[in-house]
């Protein structure tokens, strides 16, 4: 049984503000985000693979920071889709025709979220193996209001309110079946998988993660995720918590 990431970078950028390129190649640290993202599955040790989708235009450009960079584990670069559900489904249909285990776990992670780190994957991991599955989530915060046009119409106790983030990790098989279920009942443009396994009925069992796990969206995304991978650097170089 192998353990894969399937990382999709299928963004053009379209909400960066005054980027001339897609946000999973903009450099913070002179190196692109997508190739952080990757090197945390690269150097993990239960990480088997990686498949990294991404719209064909940029393949190129990937596979020279893959030769570059040396992420020798990634085995496949699959053509991402019109949508992320169509990407992530591209990816996991390549894997399961490479894969002779369909008990293989699948770890689906953004590459713009690159601010993971060794132990929610391992986390990720033991979860899959024990519940079949694992979201990452982090606790909300923030209070959570419904508003209906006029106003605020409801407040909602936010005590068992958790954002979903990723990695979201299932068997390969539970996964791949999803998204082909999605597809022959007419969806094609799921939020994640998370959301649409539940919604077929899939146990979707919760892993907490770091509130620093931000995907990089926006301008101030970028920024914020910049600031956090130098402070990782630091501690690094110099020690200290």
């Amino acid at each position: 049984m192998a353990n894969i990431a399937i990382v999709f970078a299928g963004g053009v950028g379209a909400r960066m503000a005054h980027s001339s390129r897609p946000k999973q190649f903009l450099e913070i640290h002179g190196r692109p985000v997508i190739v952080h993202t990757l090197d945390i599955f690269q150097q993990h040790p239960e990480i088997d693979a990686i498949a990294v989708a991404i719209l064909p235009q940029f393949r190129d450009q990937l596979e020279r920071l893959i030769k570059r960079y040396e992420l020798d584990k990634v085995s496949w670069i699959v053509d991402g889709g019109s949508t992320g559900q169509e990407s992530r489904h591209n990816a996991l249909k390549v894997v399961a025709e490479n894969n002779d285990d369909p008990n293989s776990l699948v770890l689906i992670h953004d590459g713009v979220r690159p601010l993971i780190d060794a132990e929610l994957v391992s986390r990720n991991i033991e979860s899959a193996l024990e519940h079949g599955s694992a979201v990452t989530c982090t606790k909300m915060t923030e209070t959570v209001v419904v508003e209906d046009g006029a106003g605020i119409k409801d407040v909602i106790p936010r005590d068992p309110l958790w954002t979903a983030q990723a990695p979201q990790t299932f068997r390969l098989k539970d996964a791949l079946a999803g998204y082909d279920r999605a597809v022959a009942e007419g969806e094609h443009d799921s939020i994640d998988t998370c959301t649409l396994m539940h919604g077929f009925g899939y146990d979707v069992h919760r892993v907490e993660g770091p509130r620093t796990n931000i995907k990089i969206t926006t301008a101030s995304d970028y920024y914020v995720c910049r600031t956090f991978l130098t402070l990782i650097e630091d501690r690094e170089a110099f020690g200290g918590n």
